[in-house]
């Protein structure tokens, strides 16, 4: 769409007349006419003006290729970033729910194989995959602290008071009746991680609660 049939459609979404829109702007309704004929482009200050009396940016004004606001070079580099943080929100939230539940199924094996069961996988297979996940969620803690400027220490602090907390308590727990002890370890963990993943989406700019 070229700037006049732009501007044609929003004056006409607005309900303005030409001599309305062209009062606003302070330019004849005749210079108005032939923007939209395509006859004559504004200079800069009018296009300014059109775009600030129609809550639109001048890129999508100008850009014959834009046929709405978001199609705008802006718009897609905003909606990418967007798009970014939420991925790495996402995947520092998955790798510790992993993490958790790779603990959880070691515990819950280990209990097992003690009552004399046989566990369904090989114990090493989820020691190696829990080692795996450590290493992948260190790295996104890394990234986090070198590459996008976060400190360090934010996520590393509460991810380890987590591990402590998933993998020891049922140990120091194991007098509890059932499975409880599992139960108050993964508990107390998710508390903590919880404050890693606030820490993670307050950075990247994502919501939080009400705020």
């Amino acid at each position: 769409m070229t700037f006049g049939e732009k501007l044609h459609r929003l004056r006409r979404e607005r309900g303005l007349s030409q001599e309305a829109l062209a009062a606003e702007l302070g330019v004849s309704r005749q210079a108005v006419s032939r923007w939209e004929l395509g006859e004559v482009v504004p200079d800069t200050a009018n296009v300014l003006a059109v775009s600030r009396i129609f809550g639109v940016s001048t890129d999508y004004l100008l850009l014959d290729e834009c046929d709405r606001e978001g199609q705008t070079p802006a718009a897609k580099s905003a909606e990418r970033s967007l798009r970014e943080r939420q991925a790495a929100v996402g995947q520092g939230f998955c790798a510790r729910v992993l993490w958790l539940a790779l603990i959880s199924l070691f515990h819950q094996y280990r209990l097992d194989a003690a009552g004399g069961g046989e566990p369904p996988v090989p114990m090493w297979w989820l020691l190696a995959a829990e080692l795996a996940t450590a290493v992948w969620l260190g790295r996104l803690n890394w990234r986090y602290g070198a590459k996008e400027g976060g400190r360090f220490r934010d996520l590393v602090v509460p991810d380890l008071l987590a591990f402590t907390c998933a993998f020891g308590l049922p140990y120091g727990l194991e007098w509890v009746p059932g499975r409880w002890g599992i139960l108050l370890g993964q508990l107390a963990a998710i508390l903590l991680l919880v404050q890693s993943i606030k820490t993670l989406r307050l950075h990247y700019g994502l919501p939080w609660g009400k705020s």
